[in-house]
């Protein structure tokens, strides 16, 4: 079944693509780990940061690490 419905059958490479076996990429604990994020984002217990913003707030999280 393909997972594009709009592909055309005679794209090969898509047809490829959908015929492709899909496996689950995440082990148990990485989905445990990713599922206890998005609650903590979702709880407001997490920091969101603009990626823009990412190298600063990398080096406020260190200085408070280090006292």
């Amino acid at each position: 079944m393909p997972t594009r419905p709009d592909t055309s059958p005679s794209d090969p490479i898509l047809a490829t693509i959908d015929r492709a076996p899909r496996v689950h990429r995440l082990t148990p604990e990485q989905c445990a780990e990713l599922e206890q994020d998005l609650a903590d984002m979702a709880a407001g217990r997490a920091r969101l940061v603009a990626h823009e913003e990412l190298p600063q707030a990398l080096e406020e999280l260190a200085r408070e690490q280090d006292g």
